[in-house]
């Protein structure tokens, strides 16, 4: 990724949090973090997801090691995004730190069924393997969705927080269509994030934040804040 530093700027929707490249000194929208991110997950998958499973199912590796090597991707995939959502790995908190190590936690449950469906013979080494292995890395897109909202809820305590979603292109599950440009309250269980809706962890659809005032007026945050 770019080299990029992050900075705590004043706009007509109230303080946000932008990255700068140190190249051009041009903020970066959230939009191209993700793009960012988006690179960063697809290449795991086929660097480290992709491979270690394939060299599994070739007989080159054991399954101990398989799984050792895939709970490292996991935890560095995970991570990595928990921290392009939180201004970058030197500038998270404690909080931050922890609800990175939470979120790898629930992927290592999932991983470890994973190894025991392969053991057991329930899961074959075949190009389902391959895919369900990929998608370990894909959740790295719902994991920088949870710290956004994570993070704004910690930023504005007190606040009516609302979310929408605004659909990527290439994803046209049901949900995405349904739920595109729509907004909801934080937490109401008819909005679904990022990562949960029909297309899986592989949704690249984007999220926008916003608050509503006593009267019900949304003032959306913008795709570019943080």
């Amino acid at each position: 990724m770019p080299e990029y530093t992050w900075s705590t700027i004043q706009t007509a929707r109230g303080e946000q949090h932008r990255y700068r490249d140190t190249a051009t000194g041009r903020y970066v929208s959230a939009a191209s973090v993700r793009g960012e991110l988006d690179r960063f997950v697809d290449k795991a998958g086929r660097e480290s997801a992709r491979a270690l499973t394939e060299q599994l199912r070739d007989g080159k590796i054991a399954l101990p090691e398989w799984q050792t090597a895939m709970a490292r991707a996991v935890k560095n995939v995970n991570y990595a995004a928990v921290a392009a959502a939180s201004g970058g790995v030197e500038n998270m908190t404690a909080v931050e730190r922890g609800r990175a190590g939470g979120i790898i936690r629930g992927q290592y449950a999932y991983l470890r069924q994973f190894a025991a469906d392969i053991e057991s013979g329930k899961q074959p080494l075949d190009g389902r393997a391959v895919r369900r292995a990929e998608m370990y890395m894909q959740a790295g897109r719902g994991a920088f969705h949870a710290q956004k909202r994570a993070g704004a809820a910690d930023a504005m305590p007190g606040q009516r927080l609302m979310v929408r979603s605004h659909r990527h292109r290439g994803d046209s599950c049901r949900t995405c269509i349904a739920l595109n440009g729509k907004w909801f309250a934080m937490g109401d269980p008819e909005y679904i994030p990022v990562g949960h809706r029909e297309c899986n962890v592989s949704c690249r659809c984007d999220e926008e934040l916003g608050t509503m005032d006593i009267d019900g007026i949304i003032t959306g945050l913008g795709r570019s804040s943080f």
